[in-house]
Parts: structure tokens; C-alpha cells; sequence
């Protein structure tokens, strides 16, 4: 069959009222049938409203519209097409995009690609996608809002998706579910950031990747991975942020990083890891500039040969001022590793219920530099466990306290206190 290209140019400006209303609710809509088909709608002045409906392979559709209060819907329901919605408002409205890419038939590959491009306030993005897809929503503005809805492959090899969210500006929110080897990097900068990323699958669960990048004030991350070889990262920069991160499944990462940015002020940041399965890695990091307080780092791991690592140091180890932090570490399973280091008037609680071997043991290391510092382990069942507590390893520490306890057959407890 010969390839067919339309063309359809709405330049809606022309058409409308020639007594200077020309420019205002527009309303364009675009439909075509078959493969190859070009869309391009260009609309300029407020309440602009352009529809374009795709069935074909290879579609591309174009949606421009500046000033403020635009509406952008863009349905393509087969393969290998491109959407690219551009939006610019002002002070007295919002955007809206809405894209549909994929087959109609449920868990086939799509290779479609999504582009939207928002700037302004009250910005609204929602791509939902099949498999093998890419999106990249990108919003500046104040109450900007994204959701990524990306299916996987049903019966087939698994594609997978990719996701990218770019925000800049106020009290941002993006929500994003993936299924099987999907990536996905949300970027927010500013204050009141929330960020949801779902990798549970709809059909299949392993190999997917996220990345949450949050600058600013009072942000939130949450991650949920479900299957084997899945991959978190949170990193936040600034105050009152809180990640909660919940793995289930085989080798899975998680890495979460949390800064103050504000000199003897309270951080607050809260970390929470849930890993349930075995050989995962939690990785946490608390610190600040000198004077950083009130860090909180929990970790929960269910499951054999888990390895946990907290630091809450203050941004200087040794001698820093992490001060007022807490860690509780709590692995049930076999043959697992919690490593805990912080700064001053500092808790660390790790409890290890699970059996280890001389060969392969539970091992618990906790250091705390200088004052008024709290350590207590725990290990129960096995041979073979290792505790060591080390505090202090400055001149003048003073009112530190540490508990140990183990059950089983050639454990070692060390505790060292100095001066």
C-alpha cells in the first residue's frame, strides 16, 4: 500500500471573528486513518482547546499553544508514533495535555514516543503508554502536576518503558507505573515536591530502575519495586524531605541520600527501606553542613545475606556534628551485615534474628564519634556472630552507652569506649 501523508494545519487565528476576538477559544480537531499521517495544530491566544485522534503506524502528531488556560488531547492507538505537545500559559490559567499511545490489543509493543513541554502555572500532564515506550514530560511553573501510566508485554519477551520528569517550580507531583525493564528519573526542583514511582508491574515485575532527584523544600519520594534486580535512588537536597522505599524480591538496591542545605538547622530527613527477599542492599546517607540534627534512617530487611549501611555523620567523619540521629536496623533472616556510623547524641539500634555460620555470619559494626552517643545490637541464634561497638576515638567523649546481646555458639562482642 502506498504511503499516504496528511497534513492538517490549523492556524485557528485566521478563522475566528476578524474584530479583534479572533484569538480567543479555539477549537481544533484533527482525525486521520492509516500509517505515515502528519498532524500539526499551532494555536495562540487563551481557552484553545486541539484534539488529534491517530490509527496507523508511523503517525506524528504537533500541538503548539501559547498564552494561557490550553487543552491538548492526542490519541494515537497503534505503532511507532510521535507526539509533541508544547504548551506555554501565563499567571491566568493552567495547561492541560492528555496523551494515549499504544495498540488497542492489551500487553503488545507500542515503540511510541511522547514529548510534552509545559511552562507556566497549574500545568497538567497525563501520558498512559503500552510497552517499549518512551515519555518525557517537562513542566516549569508553579502546581505542575505529571502522571506516567506505562504497560508491559503480556505472553512476550518483556520491553521496556522509559519515563522522564523533569519539574521546576512549586508544589510539583509526579506519579509514575511502570512494569517490566522500565527506567525512570524524576527531577523536581523546588518546594512541596511530591514524587510516586510504582515499578509492581502489570504483567512482570524484574530489572526496572528509578531515579528520584528532589531540590528544595518539604519533598516526598516514594518508590514501590516488586520482582528481582530492581534499582532505587533517592537523592534529596534541602529540608523535611522523607523517602520511603519498599522492595520485594531478589538483589535488589536501594540508595537514598538526604542533605540539609541550611547551617544548625533541624534536617528532619526521614529515610524508610522495606526490602523483603534475599541479597539486597540498602545504602543511606543523612549529612549536612556542621550542626545538622535530626536525621531518621529505618531499615527493615526480611531474608537471607542482606546487607545494610547507614552514615548520618554531618558531612565530616570523623568530628562532625550529625547530632540527635536515629537508626534502627532490623534484618530477620540469615547471614546478614548492618553497618551504622554517626556524630554525636546519636541512637543506633540493630537487631538480627536470623542464623549465621563461622563460615557466614551476622555481623553488626557500629561507630559513633564523641559525646553522649546510645549503641545497642542485638543477634540471636547461629555461631559464629560478630558485634563491635566502637565509640568515641576522640579526646573528651564522655556519657556514651552501649548494650550487646547474643544467643548462640562462638559469637564475639566488642565494645570500645575511649577515652
Amino acid at each position: 500500500m502506498a504511503k499516504k501523508t496528511l497534513k492538517a494545519l490549523a492556524v485557528l487565528a485566521l478563522l475566528s471573528f476578524l474584530n479583534g476576538n479572533a484569538f480567543a477559544a479555539n477549537t481544533a480537531t484533527s482525525t486521520t486513518t492509516g500509517d505515515d499521517n502528519i498532524s500539526t495544530i499551532t494555536q495562540t491566544e487563551d481557552g484553545q482547546t486541539a484534539t488529534v485522534d491517530q490509527s496507523g503506524d508511523r503517525n506524528d502528531s504537533d500541538v503548539n499553544q501559547s498564552v494561557g488556560d490550553n487543552t491538548a488531547t492526542v490519541d494515537q492507538n497503534t505503532d511507532d508514533n510521535i507526539s509533541t505537545i508544547d504548551q506555554s500559559g501565563d499567571l491566568s490559567g493552567g495547561n492541560t495535555a492528555d496523551v494515549t499511545q499504544g495498540p488497542a490489543v492489551a500487553g503488545v509493543g507500542g515503540f511510541n514516543d511522547s514529548d510534552v513541554q509545559q511552562s507556566g502555572d497549574g500545568n497538567s500532564a497525563t501520558v498512559n503508554q503500552n510497552a517499549d515506550n518512551i515519555s518525557t514530560i517537562n513542566q516549569s511553573g508553579d502546581l505542575n502536576s505529571a502522571t506516567v501510566t506505562q504497560e508491559g508485554v503480556l505472553n512476550l519477551a518483556p520491553l521496556g518503558n522509559d519515563s522522564d520528569v523533569q519539574q521546576s517550580g512549586d508544589m510539583n507531583t509526579a506519579i509514575v507505573s511502570q512494569d517490566d525493564n522500565n527506567v525512570s528519573t524524576v527531577a523536581q526542583t523546588g518546594d512541596d515536591n511530591a514524587a510516586t514511582v510504582d515499578q509492581t508491574g502489570f504483567f512482570g515485575d524484574d530489572d526496572n530502575f528509578s531515579d528520584v532527584d528532589q531540590s528544595g523544600s518539604g519533598n516526598t519520594a516514594n518508590v514501590t519495586q516488586d520482582g528481582d534486580q530492581n534499582d532505587s535512588f533517592v537523592n534529596q537536597y534541602g529540608d523535611d524531605n522523607t523517602a520511603t522505599v519498599v522492595q520485594s524480591g531478589t538483589g535488589n538496591l536501594s540508595n537514598v541520600d538526604q542533605s540539609n542545605d541550611h547551617l544548625g538547622d533541624p534536617g528532619l530527613n526521614v529515610a524508610d527501606v522495606n526490602q523483603s527477599g534475599d541479597d539486597n542492599v540498602s545504602d543511606v546517607n543523612q549529612e549536612g553542613p556542621f550542626g545538622a540534627t535530626g536525621n531518621l534512617a529505618i531499615v527493615d530487611q526480611s531474608g537471607n545475606n542482606n546487607t545494610s549501611t547507614i552514615n548520618q555523620d554531618g558531612g565530616i567523619t570523623p568530628g562532625g556534628r550529625g547530632i540527635d540521629n536515629d537508626a534502627d536496623v532490623n534484618q530477620s533472616g540469615d547471614y546478614n551485615q548492618a553497618t551504622v556510623n554517626q556524630d554525636d547524641f546519636n541512637t543506633a539500634i540493630v537487631t538480627q534474628s536470623g542464623i549465621g555460620t563461622a563460615l557466614d555470619p551476622n555481623t553488626v559494626n557500629i561507630t559513633q564519634w564523641d559525646d553522649a552517643d546510645y549503641a545497642e545490637a542485638h543477634q540471636s541464634d547461629g555461631e559464629g556472630n560478630s558485634i563491635v561497638i566502637e565509640q568515641d576515638f576522640s579526646a573528651g567523649g564522655v556519657f556514651n552507652s552501649a548494650i550487646a546481646s547474643q544467643s548462640g555458639s562462638f559469637n564475639t562482642t566488642t565494645i570500645i569506649q575511649s577515652p
